[in-house]
């Protein structure tokens, strides 16, 4: 099989002839060195404005910021178990309300005291993490039978005593 290949255009197009391409442009010696100039200013500005945006994302000192005390773990504890008791939840019934809040507030506590993110693990990953905190073992007991006592209630529907 063979093919057969015609050129129709030859030489020129239009009247006019084919040329060459252009050569890159050259950067004349004269202006280099307002352009490295022009370079290390644009540098110098780039890292004055970096400078300031974080300089401006810096936090206040903790002189300024401390004008109202945060009160502390075992203080807010006690007050929202204050409110958790003068609830009526144990005289309507309500058990799983109010162990369910009891958990709460003192998985807050633990979070806020001992910096362990208790309300999102389980109770045997809180009971861990207070044991590598170095918790004495007998809080880390007392607190493990607590959340034990309120998942119970939470998830087994048992239903304690009034006296539990």
């Amino acid at each position: 099989m063979s093919v057969l290949i015609q050129i129709l255009m030859q030489g020129t197009l239009g009247g006019q002839t084919l040329r060459d391409i252009k050569p890159p442009l050259e950067m004349p010696q004269h202006l280099l060195p307002y352009f490295i100039s022009g370079t290390v200013i644009l540098g110098f500005v780039a890292a004055l404005l970096w400078h300031t945006l974080q300089k401006r994302r810096q936090p206040l000192s903790t002189s300024v910021t401390d004008e109202t005390e945060t009160p502390l773990a075992h203080e807010v504890a006690y007050e929202k178990l204050s409110a958790i008791e003068a609830s009526d939840w144990l005289t309507r019934g309500d058990m799983e309300t109010y162990h369910t809040q009891i958990a709460y507030v003192l998985r807050q506590y633990i979070d806020a005291r001992y910096q362990i993110p208790a309300l999102e693990l389980t109770t045997t990953g809180v009971q861990q993490a207070m044991l590598r905190a170095e918790i004495a073992a007998p809080h880390v007991e007392r607190t493990r039978q607590l959340l034990a006592n309120c998942d119970m209630v939470k998830f087994a529907t048992y239903q304690p005593e009034l006296t539990e």
